[in-house]
């Protein structure tokens, strides 16, 4: 469907299907926030606790490039539907795998689940949106990330008590991985009639060899290199801001993520029509210098109020960054790369989420200060920064997309 005056194509009912699709998905990752004191209550070796937390997402980080070269457009709807099945499986085990050895299976099965339907979903995805709606497409997915965050904890502790047992919080969302099934439904019909129009060669299946020369293609390295660093970024932040915020005697730690939240989710929401207007390179390169020197203002806050400020523009930023990133690799990626560029920086996701803790957790047990690991934060960030603004170039800015 056309764009009012002219414009380009308004976003299709299956890619508003596949955004309810990962809404969902993340959902059943975002019930897991708890799962650290779950192992406490199954009296788990503490030693063990940190590995069994990693798994799925190691699991993810260990598949996600083998993905990359197998997943198609003709074969994403069957990955989308095996990923369910198996996150289904999973869920399901939890309440039974109460100890170490079963639940590591449980863990690499669930990261399968995950990882699987995350990458059919984006390589279904970027064949689909039209691409004038790019960046906007990428805004509407990433909320589908930040929703089940702000929605399902509370949920999962009013519900617990009168379940069997805490595990069976995990289970619960079995079923609700189900309804993501007659969702891709509409997507498979048009998947279908999207191969029909394709040019003979045009959905196949890129080799590793392939990819590989593909990473030579100017801005491909420099933004997975930027997304690294981001996200690394981002979650020394998101797991080391509680121990800051109880540090200077904030009554409720949470708020700072509730604000994070609540400044990205407005910027996608109400910036969203504008984003295919901005130059995707050059806005995520200059947000991340802001952060830069943003994040290491975090120690120099010693009221809970001048913390929750900060976390308004912090949260603004990566508002902005996490889409249009996304849009930029969609630019300077060869057509028949996209899919496999686009998982590939879901990988650079999935390093950035252990990468981050890493260093953080190494420089805290070696005796480093908080504001000293603020700092060293904003040094990664500006690193990010330096590698996506040159990209800039490549990625200029294009007319209205409305």
């Amino acid at each position: 469907m056309s764009g009012d005056g002219g414009g380009p194509p308004r976003l299709g009912f299956e890619v508003l299907a596949l955004c309810l699709v990962s809404l969902l998905c993340f959902c059943n990752l975002a019930i897991f926030y708890g799962f650290y004191n779950y192992l406490e209550h199954l009296n788990i070796d503490p030693a063990l606790r940190g590995p069994l937390l990693a798994l799925e997402p190691l699991t993810a980080l260990a598949l996600r490039p083998y993905l990359s070269t197998r997943l198609t457009l003709g074969n994403s709807v069957a990955a989308m539907g095996l990923g369910i099945g198996l996150a289904v499986l999973a869920l399901a085990s939890y309440p039974v795998a109460t100890a170490a050895p079963a639940l590591a299976a449980v863990r690499v099965l669930h990261g399968a689940g995950y990882v699987i339907l995350a990458s059919g979903l984006m390589t279904a995805f970027t064949h689909l949106i039209p691409p004038g709606r790019v960046a906007q497409a990428y805004g509407l997915l990433s909320l589908t990330t930040l929703l089940p965050s702000a929605l399902m904890p509370p949920f999962v502790e009013a519900v617990t008590p009168h379940l069997p047992g805490p595990g069976w919080a995990y289970a619960m969302a079995a079923p609700l991985m189900l309804v993501t099934a007659p969702l891709l439904l509409p997507v498979a019909r048009k998947v279908r009639a999207l191969l029909v129009e394709l040019a003979p060669g045009q959905d196949a299946r890129p080799g590793w060899s392939e990819v590989l020369r593909g990473l030579k293609a100017p801005g491909v390295r420099t933004l997975l290199a930027g997304q690294l660093l981001l996200i690394s970024g981002h979650t020394i932040v998101y797991f080391f801001m509680k121990s800051w915020a109880l540090h200077i005697g904030a009554g409720n730690p949470g708020l700072f993520f509730t604000c994070v939240n609540l400044s990205t989710i407005a910027v996608r929401v109400l910036g969203m029509e504008q984003l295919d207007r901005l130059n995707p390179a050059r806005t995520t390169g200059l947000a991340l210098l802001f952060l830069a020197g943003l994040v290491p203002m975090f120690s120099l806050a010693e009221s809970e109020a001048a913390l929750l400020g900060l976390a308004v523009p912090f949260g603004a930023a990566l508002g902005l960054m996490m889409p249009l990133v996304n849009a930029a690799m969609y630019r300077v990626s060869p057509e028949h790369l996209r899919a496999a560029n686009a998982n590939l920086l879901l990988v650079a996701l999935d390093a950035g989420f252990i990468l981050g803790p890493v260093i953080g957790g190494h420089m805290l047990a070696a005796g480093a200060s908080l504001p000293l690991l603020f700092t060293v934060c904003g040094g990664v960030l500006l690193l990010g920064g330096l590698c996506v603004l040159p990209v800039a170039r490549q990625t200029p800015a294009q007319g209205k997309a409305a």
